[in-house]
């Protein structure tokens, strides 16, 4: 391995190191949390080494920002790719957020801030458009007499994000403990096991598109 190729190799690791410190500070505070200070001293660099990859504070969300649309975009392909159904299809996209939020929702909650969606939107546009008439394809396909499809797209999205908020903000654990002291044993029951009531009730909205 060649000098410049060693180099570039470590810069690339750097710059990896910054973006996840960076997620995980907001993971165990939040993203107010988040600096070049506090960056530099969970990767054990000086600020003067973080602003060599990155312009600013700002440059760090939106990069972390654009990985997660990547990987987003990368897995939806993947998934209408596969031979499956329409419905099955949407089912899987639904739960593919559904696990990105679970398993990442400092990254989710930065990637759907709606402080944040008009500069992220710019960012974004290129694949907005094509994966837009994916979705209606896939609607159509299940609905084919649907009049307002956008209409139809936009409940499932607010039915997605509705369940995701609210499971994110309040843990399945402590969900159980305040409903056991309603005395509510289905409900309790209901709550620990989250997913597969979000996959029911995405099942039971495109049963009644």
């Amino acid at each position: 391995m060649s000098v410049i190729e060693r180099r570039t190799r470590q810069k690339a690791e750097i710059r990896q190191r910054i973006l996840d410190a960076a997620r995980q500070i907001a993971r165990e505070k939040d993203w107010n949390a988040v600096t070049i200070r506090s960056i530099a001293d969970a990767i054990d660099y000086t600020p003067p080494i973080v602003y060599e990859h990155f312009e600013n504070k700002e440059d760090v969300l939106l990069n972390i920002v654009k990985e997660g649309h990547a990987e987003n975009r990368q897995t939806f392909n993947s998934i209408l790719n596969m031979d499956l159904s329409a419905e099955e299809k949407i089912v899987r996209l639904s739960l593919v957020q559904w696990k990105f939020a679970h398993e990442r929702p400092e990254v989710f909650r930065l990637m759907h801030n709606p402080e944040r969606m008009a500069q992220q939107r710019e960012m974004v546009k290129e694949g907005m458009q094509e994966a837009k008439q994916k979705i209606e394809s896939l609607f159509r396909e299940v609905s084919p007499n649907t009049e307002n499809i956008g209409e139809v797209i936009f409940n499932w999205f607010c039915l997605m994000h509705g369940y995701i908020n609210l499971i994110t903000n309040i843990q399945p654990e402590q969900g159980a403990k305040l409903l056991e002291e309603v005395e509510d044993p289905k409900m309790v029951e209901l709550f620990r096991q989250p997913t597969q009531l979000f996959e029911r009730a995405i099942r039971r909205f495109i049963k009644c598109i």
